[in-house]
């Protein structure tokens, strides 16, 4: 079958029109999705406070780093310690400086 005359950009018009709600879609399953990860780690500082969690050694050296404008090592020096990718490390380094 071919598409002839104007035929063809009504045929544009739906795949981009299809592509626009499937990326509209998955947005907001996205926004859902760090919403409901945002209360899971509310609930998680809940939690290790009333467990009495103890901090990590390392974020004495890890607040000393950000302190003196070594973001960069203390990144480097979580993801040693802890075994995280690049970006968790950076969350992690994040965290600190917000908490401090």
């Amino acid at each position: 079958m071919m598409i002839e005359g104007t035929d063809w950009i009504w045929a544009i018009g739906l795949v981009l029109g299809g592509a626009a709600a499937a990326y509209l879609l998955l947005n907001e399953c996205v926004k859902a999705v760090e919403v409901r990860i945002e209360h899971m780690m509310k609930r998680i500082e809940q939690i290790e406070a009333e467990a009495g969690y103890e901090e990590p050694a390392i974020n004495d050296e890890l607040r000393r780093l950000i302190a003196e404008g070594q973001e960069i090592r203390a990144v480097k020096a979580a993801r040693v310690a802890f075994g995280y990718s690049l970006l968790e490390a950076k969350h992690y380094i994040d965290g600190l400086k917000e908490n401090s």
